[in-house]
């Protein structure tokens, strides 16, 4: 979209939100890559009173209204001695005086129609300021021109996903149900399964690389930075993308590991091995989620790459190579992540879920695992104090040729991790050192 000047000049305005080139907003974007405190950040999230309850956040209805108004996408604007509004989805064109620009400029963002007659009501001639506010809406209604929001609360105004997602989409709608797919009868599969476990095992709970050096963890820790409600961990958790110097210690590893992919406990399983338990669900309790922790800066543990060993809950070494000088390129060239302590590479053991589900809508579940044990281990990182992030931007091939993975037996799927927080930001959400400006609010 083209955003005219008052000189005449024309600008290109992004769709997605207006650019701030003043130095104006440059000094706001680095008061917000610095973590500078701001009220209005203060209210979006749930705070503990003295009292000891916690106060929960709502829905501002002051900055959503769901009948604010703006320009659809796709109107360019010619400045003049008149001002030329062109749709061009639709081709329609009108003109209007330079004295509805101070209200076309309010249009390029949310607004709510009663701020524009507010504002109108300030001027010198609140009557004839009211009347060209209408007019000035009514003529950019007949070039359908405006949206109202409940059109993008409800979803409306995008198409489905197009090319780039071709193949996402054919493995969804492939593997969707119908309202007539048959299920097996829980017995009848039982049994099936018993009679294929006589000439085929099933696959071990556990997997391990036997062959290289294992480093045992300490005990992982049981308190966390400070007494918390689990509410307000919950409200608390932010990505953070900026991290400290300081190592975090090894009793903080092995708390985001036992929490997020450890074993609490398992229980035999008639089939052979056993089931194991953890603090996240899974499909037939196979848990297929594997963890490779790439270790930065860890108190006392090497820095390198590792397996971790859900049995023995430790460290199986696969190289003791420093991962700072390839792990910003296999994390998609984020060159902040090797601020962090340690990047958990989430991988899925196919054959074991496989063995006892052998349809392709399982896959399904076997990617929301990822996020379901990412969670507990992100939660964890926010209870011990710690900034968390996850990001699938990966490079795919270079983890696979570094860690020793076949694609087809172990694809990786995403990377969580972890690291001190600087002590005296309120928002850890931008790097250090940005590399491409962001989109204003993000």
């Amino acid at each position: 979209m083209a955003r005219a000047n008052r000189d005449g000049a024309t600008r290109t305005h992004a769709t997605a939100g207006e650019k701030k080139s003043s130095k104006d907003g440059a000094a706001a974007h680095n008061r917000k890559a610095a973590g500078e405190k701001k009220v209005s950040d203060l209210g979006t999230r749930g705070r503990v009173r003295e009292d000891g309850t916690t106060r929960y956040p709502t829905a501002n209805s002051d900055s959503i209204g769901e009948n604010d108004i703006r320009f659809v996408d796709g109107i360019s604007f010619s400045l003049g001695e008149c001002i030329s509004i062109e749709n061009s989805t639709t081709g329609k064109a009108i003109t209007l005086s330079r004295d509805a620009l101070p209200i076309l400029d309010q249009l390029l963002n949310w607004t709510n129609p009663t701020a524009l007659v507010r504002q109108a009501l300030k001027a010198s001639e609140p009557a004839s300021a009211i009347d060209r506010v209408a007019e000035t809406l009514r003529r950019l209604l007949e070039i359908n021109a405006l949206t109202c929001r409940w059109r993008d609360l409800s979803g409306d105004r995008l198409p489905p996903p197009g090319p780039g997602w071709r193949s996402a989409m054919r493995f969804l709608l492939e593997t969707r149900t119908t309202k007539d797919t048959v299920y097996a009868v829980p017995a009848e599969f039982n049994a099936a399964l018993a009679e294929k476990a006589v000439f085929t095992r099933q696959a071990s709970a556990f997997l391990e690389y036997v062959d290289v050096p294992f480093r045992p963890l300490c005990p992982p820790v049981t308190s966390g930075a400070n007494a918390r409600s689990f509410p307000s961990i919950m409200l608390d958790r932010r990505t953070a993308r900026r991290f400290a110097d300081r190592p975090i210690t090894e009793g903080q590893l092995s708390a985001l590991l036992f929490y997020g992919w450890g074993m609490t406990t398992s229980v035999p399983n008639p089939l052979g091995d056993v089931f194991v338990r953890k603090t996240s669900p899974s499909g037939g309790s196979l848990h297929p989620v594997e963890v490779y922790p790439i270790v930065l800066n860890v108190q006392g543990v090497p820095r390198g790459s590792y397996h971790y060993s859900v049995r023995r809950h430790g460290l199986e070494q696969l190289s003791s190579a420093d991962p700072r000088h390839w792990i910003i390129r296999a994390c998609g060239d984020q060159e902040w992540v090797v601020e962090s302590a340690v990047v958990f590479l989430c991988t899925a053991f196919l054959p074991r879920t496989a063995w006892k589900y052998d349809f392709s809508r399982v896959a399904r579940a076997v990617m929301a695992e990822t996020g379901f044990t990412g969670q507990s281990a992100l939660l964890t990182a926010t209870w011990l104090g710690l900034g968390g992030f996850t990001t699938a931007a990966l490079r795919d091939e270079m983890f696979e040729e570094l860690l020793g993975l076949d694609p087809v037996r172990q694809p990786a799927l995403i990377v969580i991790g972890a690291g001190s927080l600087e002590p005296n930001l309120v928002s850890h959400a931008r790097p250090r050192k940005e590399t491409v400006e962001p989109v204003e609010g993000s």
